[in-house]
C-alpha cells in the first residue's frame, strides 16, 4: 500500500464512532422498551394510572392501554435491534479484519458482507416497525372509527416492502 492510501485506510476507525452511539442508543432502546413492559404489568395489575397524560381515547379501557404499552415496547425493541445490527454491521465491515471474522462464530444472520446488504437488513427491519406503527395507530384510534384514507400507510408501506423485496442485491 502507499503511504497516502495507508494514512487513509487508517480513517476507517472512526467508524467506531458510529458503533459506539448506536450500541449506547441500543441499550437505551431495550431499557425504554422494558420500562414499557413493567409499566403494562403495573396498569394491569395495579390500579394504579401512570399514564394519565397520554391522551387515550374514551374507547381505551385498561386492557387497551396495555395493548398499546406493549405494542409500543415491540416498536422501541424493534428499534434497539436495527441500532444494534447497524452497529455490528459497521463494525464488521469496517474494522474487523475478514480472517477475524471466519475465526469469530458469527451468527450467519449477521454475515454483512457489504453496505448494501447492511442497509438491505436495516430497511427490512425498519418496514416491521411501521407494521407495528400501523397496528399500534389502529389499536389507539379504535377500529370502529378508522376512515378510508388510514389505508394510505399501510399501502405505503407495502409498496416499499415489494420495492425493497425486488431490488437487486449487490
Amino acid at each position: 500500500m502507499t503511504k497516502g492510501f495507508e494514512s487513509l485506510y487508517l480513517l476507517r476507525y472512526l467508524t467506531i464512532i458510529a458503533v459506539i452511539a448506536s450500541l449506547t442508543g441500543s441499550v437505551l432502546m431495550f431499557l425504554i422498551g422494558a420500562k414499557r413492559i413493567f409499566e403494562s404489568v403495573i396498569v394491569l395489575f395495579t390500579d394504579i394510572n401512570i399514564h394519565t397524560d397520554m391522551q387515550l381515547p374514551i374507547h381505551l379501557d385498561e386492557d387497551g392501554l396495555v395493548t398499546v404499552l406493549v405494542v409500543q415496547a415491540v416498536d422501541t425493541f424493534l428499534f434497539a435491534l436495527v441500532l444494534l445490527i447497524f452497529a455490528l454491521g459497521i463494525y464488521t465491515l469496517f474494522i474487523m479484519a475478514p480472517e477475524e471474522r471466519e475465526q469469530k462464530k458469527i451468527p450467519a444472520w449477521l454475515h454483512i458482507n457489504s453496505i448494501n446488504q447492511l442497509k438491505s437488513s436495516l430497511a427490512s427491519v425498519i418496514i416491521i416497525i411501521l407494521f407495528v406503527n400501523v397496528l399500534e395507530n389502529i389499536i389507539i384510534v379504535g377500529y370502529e372509527s378508522l376512515k378510508w384514507d388510514a389505508l394510505i400507510i399501510p399501502v405505503t408501506i407495502i409498496l416499499l416492502a415489494a420495492a425493497l423485496h425486488w431490488l437487486p442485491e449487490h
